[in-house]
């Protein structure tokens, strides 16, 4: 039932029409799009029934997530309706989480999480931005979709540690700037300067822990995407080989073609194996320890996958394949940026290797 009604979903947008309007203008998605998803409760899918979620399982959630990858669905679901929200979830803000989860779940209220500092970096620990005084400094950066965000949740270096804080959009000191993305979405910097410290979302005991469990189910949400979009992009390129002709034939009848077109076929589905597996394990009384070796290594797989399967789904459609007006280049652009999405292929190997050897 929940894959039949993200099946019906996208097929509401089965040309891509609404992806090609989103991209590079603000905020980056369709704004119906985002409320039609709230409609459906698919923003409460984990958070949960005390704040008015739903409370299902990693399982059921990825069943939509890869749905949403097939369609490129332009929407900053896994940044809010996960990273945030579960950051907020894990919180020891009870009376935060009261106020705000219902808000997020009905769409009213799209927070975004800025918590990186550097390039190339998974470590959650906050150090250049700063708070001392009630006041925070610093500069953020790569937060994903944040021109459609009502504030931020930005974790700071406080005297006893990591703290999380909410900060209003249009805060005083708070400067932003964005920068576009492959796919058509936008990263934004934020820079902070004598802002003052909006309502304490998690402190120190509990911050750290709280977003780096967070991102790695954001990281799992991902590459449920990342899955949806290199199924689809194979689906698209294998229909594309039965139909052109060549030498009067169809391209698809040619055995070196039909090699390549089942070499990404193992690819995709070796990594939906390990999307099952990762998922049962979150859904399970998992570590955190072992909860981020699954995640890292499924990020790592579900990239390096798509991004081959999305490649060569170009090469195999031939000269069409490189114009902008063909559709299966949104869906190499769109791998090329998931897979970048809190933490590259191989910053998640490195990770990996860090944690199991």
């Amino acid at each position: 039932m929940i894959q039949d009604s993200a099946v019906a979903f996208i097929a509401q947008d089965e040309e891509l029409k609404k992806v090609r309007e989103s991209r590079f203008t603000q905020p980056g998605y369709d704004a119906q799009t985002w409320a039609e998803m709230a409609e459906a409760g698919w923003l409460g899918f984990l958070v949960p029934e005390e704040y008015d979620g739903i409370g299902l399982s990693f399982s059921d959630l990825s069943l939509v997530l890869i749905q949403l990858g097939k369609g490129l669905v332009p929407a900053p679901f896994s940044a809010t309706a996960v990273l945030a929200a579960r950051t907020i979830v894990k919180s020891d803000n009870e009376s935060f989480k009261k106020a705000r989860l219902p808000a997020l779940i009905s769409g009213e209220w799209k927070p975004a999480i800025a918590w990186q500092e550097a390039r190339a970096t998974l470590d959650v620990k906050a150090e250049k931005v700063t708070c001392a005084d009630g006041k925070l400094n610093g500069q953020k950066l790569f937060v994903p979709d944040a021109g459609g965000a009502d504030a931020f949740i930005v974790s700071a270096a406080s005297s006893e540690g990591t703290v999380l804080y909410m900060i209003e959009k249009d805060a005083s000191g708070l400067s932003i700037e964005y920068a576009q993305r492959v796919d058509g979405g936008f990263y934004a910097t934020l820079t902070f300067d004598n802002v003052v410290a909006g309502e304490e979302v998690a402190s120190a005991a509990v911050a750290e822990q709280a977003l780096a469990s967070a991102l790695d189910e954001a990281r799992v949400a991902a590459s449920a995407e990342l899955l949806g979009v290199m199924t689809r992009a194979l689906e698209i390129t294998v229909d594309y080989l039965t139909q052109r002709v060549q030498f009067d034939k169809p391209i698809g009848s040619f055995q070196s073609l039909q090699h390549k077109a089942v070499d990404l076929f193992v690819l995709s589905e070796i990594s939906r194996s390990v999307l099952l597996q990762t998922t049962a394990l979150f859904d399970g009384d998992a570590s955190d320890k072992e909860r981020a070796i699954a995640a890292s290594q499924l990020k790592s797989r579900c990239g390096d996958a798509a991004l081959q399967i999305t490649k060569d789904a170009i090469q195999l459609h031939g000269g069409i394949g490189y114009t902008d007006e063909c559709n299966i280049g949104l869906y190499l652009k769109k791998a090329m940026y998931l897979s970048s999405l809190w933490g590259n292929p191989t910053a998640h190997r490195g990770r990996y290797a860090s944690l199991v050897l």
